[in-house]
């Protein structure tokens, strides 16, 4: 039988798992698409920039950059400042556009040409001060530029067109910057120009691509939650239902019980009265017949208590009768029961039992079924020629029997599940007779002594059984 107290809690913690698991994939899904869009949506301002850069070095004309650059020619540098404006103006949201060239220090470039070279004070005043702040002047051709910290501008911008990897944020903006190189007419690269474009916009725009996703990801979570409380709740009603089926069957088993305890006690009384004679004398043929029926009787009738105890068990109304129990008779009377049984099937049958054993504390009838149980299962498990060993003692205030057999054994993958209700190992149920009521009942009456019970086993080499009862 299972336990639906334990299956619903594991239930539940599958539920929130799965759930958790939900929220996690669905979070990682939109954020995966989040950031796909965020790449996609960069990587096209890089190319809008590249094609930018590379068609502007190509209107540059290389003389005119040389003489700026060597003869500090006012007239060059005039046509190139006017160039770099018309660039500047010409595309959107580029705040800046220069010229620059290498010199003998590979980390500092030398600016040639900037659009704002030639601007006057009023335009480059940005705070309307009146001052022009360092921060706010315009390069003018020959004025360093160290390039420790961009490694676009250091390593590729004077080899092909190229393109910071990624954003970069000053005090007024967010930009991003794009390179070209200016070659001569052998083809060898002079200089290069760069051009800087705020992207707020862009930080926008994929800001505004967030929201559908997070609605996204609400959205979702909201109808995974809700499908698993649906899930959750006809969980539940499952369960309680199995758990409403499960009482029902134990109460009807305890009825069914109830009702074959008094016929069978009668049919026993009857046969009983029979073989006393106390209804005329019978042949010998009857007698056989009657002690056959007398048999039968009381394999029913321990039938009979056995359910009633399966069903005393699972409605939690197992009495316990502890008395002054003589484990020395006590065990004697076992034996004497299992004896015949080991004989009969040419079982050996090893008892290890001390002479003289102290008075017990016990309920006489569970802890008879008990053993008598563990020892009858041994002997019926036990194919001919094996061995049965039980071994009795005293210790410490307990009382420890250990039960051993050469037969079967119970398969590793079942050994969870052996003491279950009318559960049988799978190697034994088309084998051997039995009803699966034993165990579950022992474990029970062991238990409600304040005692313990378990078992080692291996499949085809047998198994042992272990009892502690405390004997007060």
């Amino acid at each position: 039988m299972f336990d639906i107290k334990k299956l619903a809690g594991r239930n539940e913690i599958r539920t929130a798992t799965i759930l958790l698991g939900f929220i996690v994939l669905a979070s990682s899904i939109a954020f995966v698409l989040f950031k796909y869009t965020e790449n996609l949506l960069k990587e096209r301002l890089q190319e809008r920039l590249i094609s930018i850069v590379s068609t502007a070095a190509t209107h540059i004309d290389y003389e005119d950059v040389i003489k700026v650059a060597e003869q500090k020619d006012e007239n060059s540098l005039k046509v190139l400042v006017e160039q770099l404006k018309e660039i500047r103006d010409a595309n959107e949201n580029l705040r800046y556009a220069y010229i620059m060239r290498q010199t003998e220090d590979p980390l500092v470039l030398e600016f040639i040409a900037d659009a704002e070279t030639l601007e006057p004070v009023e335009v480059l005043d940005q705070n309307f001060d009146g001052i022009i702040q360092d921060e706010e002047a315009a390069p003018q051709p020959g004025d360093p530029f160290e390039i420790a910290d961009y490694p676009v501008l250091r390593d590729e911008a004077f080899y092909h067109p190229s393109v910071d990897r990624d954003l970069e944020e000053d005090q007024w903006s967010v930009q991003m910057s794009a390179y070209a190189p200016i070659r001569n007419a052998e083809g060898d690269s002079i200089a290069i120009i760069g051009i800087d474009v705020t992207v707020d916009d862009f930080l926008a725009l994929t800001q505004e691509t967030f929201l559908p996703f997070s609605l996204f990801i609400i959205f979702l979570i909201l109808l995974l939650t809700l499908q698993t409380f649906y899930l959750v709740r006809m969980w539940e009603e499952r369960v309680e239902a199995m758990r409403e089926l499960d009482r029902q069957k134990d109460e009807l088993l305890s009825i069914v019980s109830h009702q074959l305890a008094t016929p069978v006690s009668s049919i026993k009384w009857y046969l009983e009265m029979l073989d006393d004679g106390d209804l005329g004398e019978l042949n010998n043929d009857q007698k056989e017949h009657i002690a056959a029926m007398r048999g039968i009787g009381m394999n029913m009738s321990d039938l009979v208590s056995m359910i009633l105890d399966v069903s005393r068990i699972q409605l939690g109304r197992m009495k316990i009768e502890k008395q002054d129990l003589d484990l020395n008779s006590f065990f004697h009377e076992i034996i004497a029961t299992i004896d015949p049984k080991a004989t009969e099937k040419k079982v050996e049958f090893i008892k290890n039992i001390p002479e003289k054993m102290p008075l017990a504390k016990l309920d006489r009838r569970y802890t008879n079924m008990t053993i008598e149980n563990l020892l009858s299962n041994a002997v019926k498990y036990t194919p001919s020629g094996g061995k049965v060993n039980c071994d009795v003692k005293i210790e410490n205030g307990n009382l420890y029997v250990t039960v051993k057999d050469t037969g079967m054994g119970i398969p590793r993958a079942e050994q969870d599940k052996i003491f279950g209700r009318m559960y049988r190992a799978s190697n034994a149920r088309n084998a051997i007779d039995g009803n699966g009521f034993g165990l579950f009942v022992a474990k029970g009456a062991v238990e409600a002594q304040g005692g313990k019970i378990w078992f080692e086993s291996e499949e085809g080499k047998g198994t042992t059984f272990f009892v502690v009862l405390p004997l007060n």
